[in-house]
Parts: C-alpha cells; structure tokens; sequence
C-alpha cells in the first residue's frame, strides 16, 4: 500500500512538472545566469515598435494587445499572442494605471507561445525598469516601486485614482499552476 502511494505521488509530480515545463525551465535558467541574464536590450531611441511591453531585466518582450470587451473568453483568446491591456484602465504614459496582465503558466496543449511571458515576474526587484509604448510607438520608462500578493478578487489593483500619478500594474495567476491569487508589480513612469 504504501509503495503504491509513494508511486501515484511521484507520478503527480512528474504530470506537475511536465505540464509547467517551461515556467520551470525559465527559472532555472534565471538562477543560472542570474549575473548576465539581461538579454532583451533596453531600448534607446524615443521609440520603439507600437504596443510593446519590456522587461529587460526578466528578458520579457511581448506584444501588448487591446480589447474593449471585458470577458474571460476573449481575454484567453487574446493572451495567447501577448500580454493583454485591461480595458477601461489608463493608456501608456498618461495619468492613471495602466494595467497589463499576462501568463505565468498555462495548460502545456494550449496554444500560443506566451503562456508563460511573466513566468519570472515574481523575481522582479525594486527599482527595474519597464519599458512600454504606446499606440504610436512611443517608449515610455517605469520604474518598480513595489510588488505584492492579493487575492483574485482583489479589484483595488485597478483604481485609476492615482492622484495624477501614472503608474504601471503587472499581474499574474500565482503560484504556479493556479489561479487563487495574483502577483502584481507596480511601476511609476520616470519622467
């Protein structure tokens, strides 16, 4: 009896990792470059490609997409081919917060490739910066003030009322594999 439970446990485990494969594969490698990981270039020139968000110092680099429907179906559709803008929050570099969330682990069968675009945002460290343009292509600078963990339902994360502060949230599902709660990270612009 016991055998058989040490061996449905270990096949758990085996399912668990083969199905986060990537979120793990991406941390691993973190931790082993952790000294040279910065591999997006941090952008120079006023600007950049159109509805862009990076992070250089996680090597994020994804597209930002926008919709108007506030739906969970579309919302999956959408995350399948970037981060996704929430509707009604801030644009970049305005008052406000914009707010953009994306995967850090999804199904291994789903499709797209950013299922796991902020699989690293929970190593974010204060101070990083963010890089993010606008529809026309203009960069805008944000720099991480804090991060933290809330509840899923925790809709304060999308107050506009910023005092004419114009912030950035991340969010993503956390920990890994669930969706029970949300890791944000929010960054105010440099300006």
């Amino acid at each position: 009896m016991f055998k058989r439970i040490i061996i449905i446990l270990f096949l758990a485990v085996a399912v668990f990792l083969a199905l986060n494969f990537d979120y793990f594969r991406k941390n691993i490698e973190y931790e082993l470059r952790r000294d040279n990981y910065q591999q997006v270039p941090a952008p120079t020139a006023e600007k950049m490609e159109p509805n862009k968000l990076l992070v250089p110092s996680l090597n994020i680099d994804a597209p930002v997409r926008y919709t108007e429907e506030i739906n969970e179906d579309k919302f999956q559709e959408i995350l399948q081919v970037g981060a996704v803008h929430y509707p009604g929050t801030a644009e970049p570099g305005q008052p406000g917060n914009v707010y953009i969330f994306g995967h850090s682990s999804d199904n291994a069968w789903s499709p797209g490739k950013y299922k796991t675009i902020f699989a690293l945002l929970p190593r974010i460290e204060k101070g990083a910066e963010i890089y993010i343009s606008d529809h026309d292509g203009y960069k805008y600078v944000y720099k991480v003030i804090e991060s933290r963990v809330v509840e899923k339902n925790d809709l304060s994360v999308l107050a506009q009322n910023t005092t004419g502060k114009k912030l950035l949230t991340l969010q993503t599902s956390y920990p890994l594999g669930t969706s029970l709660k949300r890791y944000v990270v929010v960054a105010e612009l440099v300006e």
